[in-house]
């Protein structure tokens, strides 16, 4: 590459030797090597062993914390049994006694305390289900138990159900048969085989439940002298290592130095490479050159029209490039040459397919001593800007235009509300809410760059605070379509007096009113392509026309139609207002 710098061989062996022999001096030696490897091999063994025996303490004490819990377990299901077994005694003794209470005094005080020891018994029996669950022995006692005391509650209630079809004598010779004492003296012998089971459990796993928390305690003590050991080995290792590492850090010290030494002697033998790519930093897209002092292009990363056109001049290949424009960017770049300031300007290149502009840099490029020797610099095309200024400034005379039409729209619509309000507060409100109505007409037009306005949201904005009764109190019906902006901004006018109307006066005055609004376009085949929009209203109070014509009726009867070049037809109709616009299809944007 042109410009390049060669290092000095005799520097480059210099600095190798260097880094040669401190390279070296990292190397400890064979002897201290093999002693550290065998260090480390034995440090290595140690700290396998003594996370393997943590790791079977650990697995140990699971275990044992495991059985712990399993013994507990046990014990809490048959205690849990236990007590389930006494309360259902207590609750067949209680409805036994009052079964007996019932049958002697014939008194139905009895009666509720004996459904609720049946009730109770029903948990308890659930209960001891669950308690013996998983203990073939303890389920056969409990399910024993469960029959008689079940075997037991029919025969109460059959004496119950005699005695309460005054049947006493029938259900006393059924209590004296003496089912009833067998079945009990059963039910008492299965409860003490059960309790003898449950407390043969309970003594099974009562020894466990002492021995285990020793043990646990022994298996923490001895993973504790492992940890302890381990942190001794690692410690000791770390030590070890950290002395060696010392003595290297030193050496390596001494590396960096020289290193950085070499890093800046290459550095300034890359500086003139790295003025080209500095330049390409500065600028997105850009195409990057470098030219001698006779303006020869010597270096371009990517080529554009400026850059074509410059070395094409006087050519036949590149004769549609006006000769001012190539003038201008050489006249540039002489300056640059002669002054050593860096120069910018933007370009304007005339072509058939349309003008293309360019935005222009350039910087001397100078050798090691400081002296001008060409120039670097880079060009970005900036078209879409430019082309994006001019139609700022376009949109910046329709605004005007626009804002003396809204205005004058603002001044109409102060007389004619000022012409027909009662008071200065009359005035304000009426006034305030047609600016707001407008302001909305607007915003609508302004979120689509004033191409138009849907006509669907257009309605929205103008039902103001009542757009929450859309699908209740108001329907919405008709394809999509896009108001230009002059219909849009009349038309929501209209709406906005009928929303008023209709809130005050009309349909909307009431909770059972209702408000239809619907629009169509022209079928393909209507010649006279027209379109309709109507509002319907029902259910609302009765309709009397007004007596005067205000500002609101102006609007809703003439000037839209006048403005949309098109007709309306204003019917007040007992059952509620209807009121319908025809208009031409060229007041929607296509």
């Amino acid at each position: 590459m042109p410009g390049a710098t060669i290092e000095n061989p005799g520097s480059a062996r210099g600095s190798s030797v260097e880094v040669d022999t401190l390279a070296a001096a990292l190397d400890t030696g064979p002897a201290v090597s093999s002693r550290t490897e065998r260090r480390q091999r034995r440090a290595m063994q140690g700290i396998g062993l003594g996370f393997t025996l943590l790791v079977l303490i650990c697995v140990a004490a699971g275990f044992l914390s495991w059985k712990n819990a399993e013994a507990t377990r046990t014990v809490m299901h048959a205690l849990s049994a236990r007590q389930a077994v006494d309360q259902a005694m207590e609750q067949i003794l209680l409805a036994e006694s009052s079964q007996r209470g019932f049958l002697l005094t014939h008194n139905s005080r009895f009666l509720p305390d004996y459904k609720q020891g049946l009730a109770d018994l029903t948990g308890s029996l659930s209960a001891l289900k669950e308690s013996t669950a998983g203990n073939a022995e303890l389920m056969r006692l409990s399910a024993a138990f469960e029959r008689l005391a079940v075997a037991k509650f029919e025969e109460l209630d059959q004496t119950i159900a005699l005695a309460q079809a005054e049947q006493f004598p029938q259900a006393m010779a059924l209590v004296q048969t003496g089912l009833g004492e067998r079945t009990m003296a059963e039910a008492r012998n299965t409860v003490h085989a059960l309790a003898e089971a449950l407390n043969v459990t309970i003594q099974q796993n009562t020894p466990w439940q002492q021995l285990l928390p020793k043990v646990l305690l022994l298996t923490i003590g001895m993973a504790s002298i492992c940890v302890i050991a381990l942190s001794a080995v690692v410690l000791r290792d770390t030590r070890r290592n950290l002395h060696v590492l010392a003595s290297r850090e030193q050496a390596l010290r001494q590396l960096a130095a020289t290193l950085e030494d070499k890093v800046q002697r290459r550095t300034r033998s890359l500086t003139q490479a790295n003025q080209r790519f500095d330049a390409a930093l500065r600028a997105a897209r850009v195409t990057v050159f470098t030219q001698d002092k006779n303006l020869a292009f010597t270096w371009v990363s990517r080529a554009n029209s400026v850059t074509d056109a410059e070395a094409g001049a006087g050519h036949d290949t590149c004769d549609d490039f006006p000769n001012d424009s190539i003038d201008a960017v050489v006249k540039l770049k002489r300056l640059v040459l002669d002054t050593g300031e860096p120069g910018h300007g933007e370009v304007r290149l005339v072509r058939p397919g349309g003008d293309k502009w360019f935005d222009l840099n350039v910087h001397p490029q100078r050798d090691v001593q400081g002296d001008v020797v060409g120039l670097i610099g880079g060009s970005v095309e900036i078209t879409e800007r430019k082309e994006q200024e001019a139609r700022i400034r376009l949109l910046m005379r329709e605004v005007t235009h626009r804002s003396k039409n809204l205005l004058a729209v603002i001044q109409a619509i102060m007389r004619q509300t000022a012409a027909h309000s009662l008071s200065i507060e009359d005035f304000q409100k009426r006034f305030a809410d047609r600016l707001y109505s407008l302001a909305g007409s607007h915003d609508l037009l302004v979120q689509d760059n004033w191409n138009g306005a849907s006509l669907r949201e257009l309605i929205r904005s103008q039902l103001g605070h009542y757009s929450d009764l859309v699908g209740s109190q108001i329907s919405l019906s008709g394809p999509e379509m896009q108001l230009r902006p002059d219909a849009a901004q009349h038309i929501g006018m209209a709406l906005h007096e009928l929303a008023t109307n209709a809130a005050k006066y009309g349909a909307l005055s009431v909770p059972d009113g209702r408000v239809a609004i619907s629009w169509t376009l022209p079928a393909p085949d209507d010649a006279a392509m027209i379109c309709t929009l109507g509002w319907v209203e029902t259910n609302g109070p009765a309709v009397v026309a007004p007596a005067r014509r205000g500002f609101g009726r102006v609007v809703i009867e003439r000037t839209v139609a006048r403005a949309l070049n098109g007709a309306v037809q204003m019917d007040y109709l007992p059952e509620g207002a209807r009121w319908t616009l025809s208009f031409p299809i060229a007041n929607v944007a296509s």
